[in-house]
């Protein structure tokens, strides 16, 4: 009887030691999932035309991790010969397009902002980008930029404008509000048609223009009252 118990026992410690084995592997395999592994795929930094001019500097890393990608910005402000950090900002990105950085003014205040690819759209000609702009020495991200494709500066009625590619096409005119785009007219391209609206401040939009197209090419507008197509 008493070797019998001994077996027994003996036995019963080997499964409890192999079953904590096991348990201890999947902990440790699921520990090693979960480890967001880095990885810096690319960067971009300007230090001489960014917000104000030669006192300002931007460094971008666009970041990978098994789990996800994005696009780490830091501001830089300029001490004496010392680089001093001033704001910074995270936002969600894209592994395969490039940032293809442009550093300009889009808010028309003498102080240069950034537009950068962040996004894959649907269409490959909706380049999906992410508006910064340098305001009040921080980073100002415009959080409904990547809704609208194709992003330009549109000195003629000093706004943002757009260009969506659907079934047919259209140029949105934006105007910068707080941290958002705001559409107030648009020009759409569609079954040989052109037709032309403007957002009123009832919230409804009113139809200026539809006019035949008698033309294959794709039109992108820089105003839509009267309408003019961008050179």
């Amino acid at each position: 009887m008493k070797i019998i118990l001994i077996t027994f026992l003996s036995v019963l410690l080997i499964c409890c030691n192999k079953s904590n084995e096991e348990n201890n592997f999947k902990k440790h395999s699921n520990e090693v999932e979960n480890i967001a592994i880095c990885d810096t795929i690319e960067f971009y930094s300007d230090s001489t035309n960014f917000g104000a001019k030669t006192k300002n500097k931007i460094d971008i890393y666009k970041i990978v991790t098994n789990q996800n990608t994005f696009i780490k910005l830091f501001l830089y402000k300029k001490d004496n010969s010392l680089w001093v950090l001033n704001d910074s900002l995270k936002v969600d990105g894209d592994f395969i397009n490039k940032l293809n950085c442009e550093i300009s003014d889009f808010n028309n205040d003498n102080l240069k902002d950034l537009l950068f690819v962040s996004g894959t759209a649907a269409r490959g000609g909706n380049v999906v980008q992410t508006l910064v702009l340098y305001s009040n020495e921080k980073l100002k991200w415009i959080k409904n930029s990547e809704n609208y494709p194709n992003l330009m500066y549109n000195k003629n009625l000093d706004c943002l404008d757009s260009f969506i590619l659907t079934g047919g096409n259209t140029t949105c005119f934006l105007k910068i509000e707080n941290d958002s785009l705001k559409e107030f007219a648009r020009v759409e391209q569609r079954d040989r048609l052109i037709t032309s609206e403007v957002l009123e401040k009832n919230g409804k939009w009113k139809e200026l223009y539809k006019v035949k197209d008698y033309s294959e090419d794709m039109k992108r507008f820089i105003n839509y009252n009267p309408l003019q197509e961008r050179e």
